[in-house]
Order: C-alpha cells, then sequence, then structure tokens
C-alpha cells in the first residue's frame, strides 16, 4: 500500500499502483551521456526548478555542484539577461570577461558539462531548444512539491512525444530533507511517471541542508539569449577550445620538429580540490554523476554539533522557517548554523553552550563576506544575525527572557520534535 503520508498525493494520480523504488535504473539512464564522447562535444543538463523551500536560488548552485564534481559551468537564464559562473574551479571570483561568447570561450577549457537553467515561463521549450538528453527536476520533498515535480516530468514528457522527439531523461533531484524522505518522495513520483506516462524517474540525490560550494568567474551578461542561441554558442566554443587543444580531454596538438614551440597561456580556470560533499546515492545515480567517476574522499571529522541529553542532533531542521548551512565556528563547534527566507543567518546553541553564541556571533561577522561567498543568497551587509536558545524543559528558559536572544522550546511527542515558539523578535527586547 501507499505510504499514508502520500495518501492525498496518490489520490491525485497513483490508483492502485504499488511505488517503484528508484534503485536499479542504471540502464534506463545510461544513454544521457552515450553522445558525450563526440569531439568538442557539450554535456549540456537543464535544471528544471520545481518548488523548493527558502533560498531557490543557492539550492540550484549547491545541486549542480554535487550532480557532477567536475569542474562545470552554470548559466541561469533570465529576462534581462544571463548569469553565469563556474562550479567546483579555482578562479577569481568575479570574470573580467567582456561579453557572453568571451566567457563561454573561457569556460569551453575546463568545464565537463554546463548546466542551464531555464527563464521562468519558459522551461519546456527551453529542455527542447537546447536537444538536451537528460533534464534534472529540482524539487523539494514535501507533497505539494511531489505533485509539481510529477507535473514537470509530465510537460517535459508529453511536450517531447508532441513534437516527436525522444523524451529526455528526467532524474529528480530533492533538497531540503533527509535521505528516507527523498527516497519515498523521488519512488511517488516515478511510480506515477511509469503508470502514466512509461517513464520511469530515478534519483539523483538527496540534499538536506545547504553546504559551501565552489563559485567561480560569475558574471551577468544584459543579453537577451534565446536557448537555440544559447546552444550554438556552447557547441562553437567547445569546438574552438577542442580544436586548439585545450578543451578537457582534447589531444594536444602536436610540435612541428623544425619550428620552436610556442608558449601557451595557462587557462584562468582550473579543477580545483573538491571540499566533502553530499553523497550520492549509487542505487539512483544518474548519468550526471555517473559520467564523472571519482575516488571516495573522506571528510575530516568534526565535533558533532549540540549532543546532549534528550536534544535532536539537528535543532534548526526542527524548528520551522529555518533551514541548517553546513558552517561551524572554529573552537566553538556546539553553535550550528542556520538561515531563513529573508537571507538571515541565525546562530543555535542550547542553554548549556550559552556562552559559546557571543564569540561565535563575533566570528561570523569578521567573516560575513566569505559567509555570504560560500553560501549565496544570505542577506547583504550587514549581514543580519540571530542568536537562539534551544530548550527542552522551559523552566529554564525563565531567566532568559527579554535577554535579546529568541528562545525556542522543543517537546518530543509521538510524531517527532514539536517546536514552541517561547518568545518573538518584539518580546525578547531587554
Amino acid at each position: 500500500m501507499i505510504d499514508d503520508r502520500f495518501d492525498r498525493l496518490a489520490s491525485l494520480f497513483l490508483g492502485d499502483h504499488e511505488p517503484t523504488p528508484t534503485g536499479g535504473m542504471e540502464a534506463v539512464i545510461s544513454r544521457a551521456t552515450s553522445s558525450a564522447s563526440r569531439e568538442g562535444a557539450a554535456v549540456i543538463t537543464p535544471l528544471v526548478p520545481g518548488n523548493l523551500p527558502v533560498l531557490a536560488h543557492p539550492w540550484i548552485w549547491h545541486v549542480a555542484a554535487r550532480l557532477d564534481a567536475r569542474p562545470s559551468a552554470l548559466i541561469r537564464m533570465a529576462g534581462d539577461g544571463v548569469q553565469v559562473a563556474m562550479l567546483n574551479a579555482t578562479g577569481p571570483a568575479e570574470s573580467e570577461c567582456g561579453d557572453l561568447a568571451a566567457w563561454l570561450l573561457q569556460a569551453a577549457t575546463v568545464a565537463r558539462r554546463w548546466f542551464v537553467v531555464p527563464r521562468s515561463g519558459g522551461e519546456i521549450d527551453t529542455v527542447s531548444a537546447l536537444e538536451a538528453d537528460e533534464a534534472v527536476v529540482v524539487s523539494g520533498g514535501d507533497e505539494a512539491a511531489t505533485v509539481a515535480a510529477y507535473q514537470w516530468v509530465r510537460r517535459l514528457v508529453e511536450s517531447a512525444k508532441n513534437a516527436g522527439r525522444s523524451a529526455p531523461l528526467t532524474p529528480i533531484a530533492i533538497v531540503g530533507c533527509e535521505e528516507g524522505a527523498a527516497k519515498e518522495a523521488a519512488a511517488t513520483v516515478s511510480t506515477a511517471s511509469q503508470a502514466f506516462l512509461q517513464q520511469p524517474v530515478p534519483l539523483a540525490g538527496a540534499f538536506p541542508r545547504l553546504e559551501r560550494t565552489a563559485v567561480s568567474e560569475q558574471r551577468f551578461f544584459g543579453e537577451v539569449v534565446q536557448p537555440a542561441e544559447l546552444l550554438a554558442a556552447i557547441r562553437t566554443a567547445g569546438a574552438a577550445a577542442w580544436a586548439r587543444g585545450a578543451a578537457p580531454g582534447a589531444p594536444q596538438q602536436p610540435v612541428h620538429p623544425q619550428a620552436a614551440p610556442r608558449p601557451v597561456a595557462p587557462p584562468i580556470m582550473r579543477p580545483a580540490p573538491m571540499p566533502p560533499v553530499a553523497p550520492v546515492y549509487a542505487e539512483a545515480t544518474p548519468s550526471v554523476a555517473a559520467s564523472a567517476p571519482m575516488p571516495a574522499t573522506v571528510a575530516a571529522p568534526v565535533a558533532s554539533p549540540m549532543v546532549v541529553a534528550g536534544m535532536p542532533e539537528a535543532v534548526a531542521s526542527c524548528i520551522p522557517g529555518l533551514w541548517p548551512v553546513a558552517i561551524r565556528c572554529p573552537g566553538h563547534p556546539q553553535v550550528e548554523f542556520a538561515t531563513d527566507e529573508a537571507g538571515r543567518l541565525h546562530l543555535l546553541a542550547t542553554h548549556e553552550h550559552a556562552a559559546a553564541l557571543r564569540p561565535a556571533r563575533a566570528w561570523a561577522q569578521r567573516h560575513a563576506g566569505i559567509l555570504r561567498a560560500g553560501f549565496p543568497g544570505l542577506a547583504a551587509d550587514p549581514l543580519p544575525l540571530v542568536e537562539r536558545l534551544v530548550f527542552t524543559d522551559a523552566t529554564r528558559a525563565i531567566e532568559w527572557h527579554h535577554a535579546g536572544v529568541r528562545l525556542d522550546l522543543l517537546v518530543r511527542s509521538p510524531a517527532g520534535w514539536m517546536h514552541v515558539p517561547l518568545n518573538d523578535e518584539r518580546s525578547m527586547q531587554p
């Protein structure tokens, strides 16, 4: 039977079909990279944003950087121009290229994949114009987001069939929830898609929280580019880099024995060592990750955050409106960090570690620029900071009222942890 949490979702389009696991789909999704071996061929993967939690823009960066651990280009199309950036590559934060064509030529010397985010309202036409073998739907894991993700898959498949083309692969990346919930959401979408569209939907990965993303060579170009024009420009840049022997995997040009070798300027961007990233699950690996086998990396051990008796390990995930971010203050690992829809940075500690809040706040203020570079979407300077103390016993919070910090009570229930706010922005003031 369908899990009770998806009863209302099932009533929309599942009928009596059983949930289909997302594992074992490697053969189904293998064709997305079958054409990547052509000389100078650009691997273009559209990212279709579904219903995302707060800070949708950083989630797209986060997912793209982890779907392919190699250096990749991210291109966001908008109504007034194009925003570009390199992921997983070193280089200056801002690009000095004068126009989009020059940036594409430079990026082609490093990029192993081109992620394209369509402008709002043009998602279906963009995927079609880019002739993509694969389009990744990026979605939240709640019920409404799961319904919306299925609707995106249906629109992509039906549009391709109506045009007489093969439907692109449609793996789904689930953000803002843990692995178990992500797998259930992906299985629900895949069951509906296979039942009514004959289209499997593998799980590209579960990304429960925002983490630092290596972003470089950012630039906004006020050039309104159509998807077909962008496709032609990417292919031209890739072919030119390949012909010069500058593209990744391209054979080096031979030097004539009678001629002195000419010095070649090194490319501006080079692959950078990757920080530890969220795991991609082998049984649901999409082609975006399968095309780049990488050796396993072992993250350096860090102190467990906020592990105290009777307290959840990650308290930010228990407080509505907050989204954990992977930041740790050196010397004060007990302080947990999260952000909200307004881009404010929240610092959370149990009352046993209240003394760590102020040093962590000072550290965050000193490094606001670095934090903002690693987590796009944080508010502009001065970075707004909110200190929060978390309790499981309300009586212990009495002495902290009007101390200038938010007070949160977590109560264990059969359904999990429940959050009760003990004050608000106004009443917390002295």
